[in-house]
């Protein structure tokens, strides 16, 4: 399975993670992470997950995946810790690694949730691609399959079909292995866990239906399929949070928080005239760009640009 095999673009997987990168960076201690700070753009990848790091830590209880996946989250936090620190080219992983486990050790939290995970990855590096690929398929599986198993009508996109292709081999693969007998590899205890929540022959059976054409498809891979790309009116992808007293917030694909339940009549209001206008601005924008009507609108501009200087000389 390639390096890139999870990297779908707006997919929930990529936007979970994405999210443990930025939502609590602001928390994190820039003094203990000092040491990894640089002037060059290029090395601040090590800074930036000591922050994000740091930050997830201290905000563990506030860490929300969905219903379903939120009591696994310390092992979404150690697939996400390795993946980002995998990533990091300009040190030593090693001394990142024993940085990351002497704070892990010093929060509150130490006792729900540790590090370990994290250890054993950097150790079995095929274990990690598997394990993570099993549990992704948990965060991805019901927006795919609301996609492409209960609506004929919408293709999969050339990344989505290789995706499925390699995921329901991996799949096949884990099971066999992992039924033949017990075995305590992470895999194994994560293909123990999706059961819990999807039945085998459940997951096994999502496929595509039909493929878009090459055109078509090149262009939804850079940004996922239509569906996605679209303001989010069915709840497909919602991301929830916990907001600073407690409350849940949902957020919408596009990373916009919704309205939060217990804000005050003026945040409502607010919420309620932003909503609107950001929709309009996104339509307004992809009519602009995509379709006849840019022309139309900058000519319409020039226009009144004329009319308008012509109006003050009067």
């Amino acid at each position: 399975m390639g390096d890139d095999y999870d990297n779908i673009p707006n997919s929930p997987a990529i936007r979970y993670y994405n999210r443990l990168d930025h939502d609590f960076t602001g928390d994190g201690n820039h003094t203990e992470c000092s040491q990894f700070y640089s002037i060059s753009v290029k090395d601040m990848d090590a800074y930036k997950l000591c922050m994000s790091f740091l930050g997830n830590l201290e905000n563990y209880d506030k860490l929300n995946f969905s219903i379903k996946n939120n009591e696994h989250k310390c092992h979404y936090l150690n697939l996400w810790a390795y993946d980002r620190l995998s990533k990091v080219k300009v040190i030593d992983k090693n001394d990142m690694i024993s940085f990351l486990l002497t704070h892990w050790g010093k929060y509150k939290y130490k006792e729900v949730c540790s590090g370990g995970d994290m250890v054993y990855y950097n150790i079995y590096k095929d274990d990690y691609i598997k394990t993570k690929g099993i549990y992704d398929y948990v965060l991805n599986y019901d927006d795919f399959k609301l996609l492409y198993n209960q609506s004929n009508n919408i293709p999969c996109t050339k990344k989505h079909e290789e995706y499925l292709k390699k995921i329901l081999s991996l799949i096949e693969e884990v099971r066999t292995e992992c039924e033949a007998k017990q075995s305590f590899k992470h895999y194994c205890v994560a293909w123990a866990y999706i059961q819990k929540i999807y039945s085998k022959d459940e997951l096994i059976k999502l496929e595509c239906k039909r493929v878009e054409e090459e055109s078509a498809s090149s262009r939804e891979d850079d940004e996922g399929p239509k569906t996605w790309q679209d303001e989010d009116k069915s709840g497909l992808g919602r991301l929830q949070r916990v907001g600073p007293k407690g409350e849940v917030v949902e957020e919408s694909i596009s990373g916009l928080p919704l309205p939060e339940v217990g804000s005050s009549s003026v945040s409502h209001q607010v919420a309620a005239t932003a909503v609107p206008i950001l929709g309009i601005s996104s339509i307004f924008f992809l009519l602009y760009k995509f379709t006849g009507l840019g022309s139309v609108a900058r000519n319409l501009l020039r226009t009144k640009g004329i009319n308008g200087i012509n109006s003050q000389e009067e």
